[in-house]
């Protein structure tokens, strides 16, 4: 049997429900080389790891990394948005120049 690492984290929005997810940190292999990984992420300080078991034919380290790829994408930088920062940059830099 293979074991792969996951990270759970929890979160609360602002309106006070609470989200969660699950990222998967390792690809599948030993027992041994997994609790090795584990011992030195835990040494770097990353907390909420999990060891979990991967058997033959599971999906479940698939259907993860997928969403993970999902959630990382971005949408694409629009004229709009670009007009937007440099607006607040000015009304900041306009700030700045009326405190001094």
């Amino acid at each position: 049997m293979k074991y792969y690492i996951s990270k759970t984290d929890v979160s609360m929005d602002a309106s006070g429900r609470l989200s969660g997810s699950e990222r998967v940190l390792t690809k599948p292999d030993t027992l041994r080389a997994t609790q090795n990984s584990l011992r030195r992420l835990t040494a770097i300080g990353i907390e909420n790891l999990h060891i979990c078991k991967h058997p033959a034919n599971s999906r479940r380290w698939g259907k993860l990394q997928r969403a993970q790829n999902k959630m990382r994408k971005t949408r694409k930088l629009t004229m709009a948005d670009v007009a937007k920062d440099l607006a607040e940059l000015d009304a900041e830099s306009k700030e700045q120049e009326n405190d001094s």
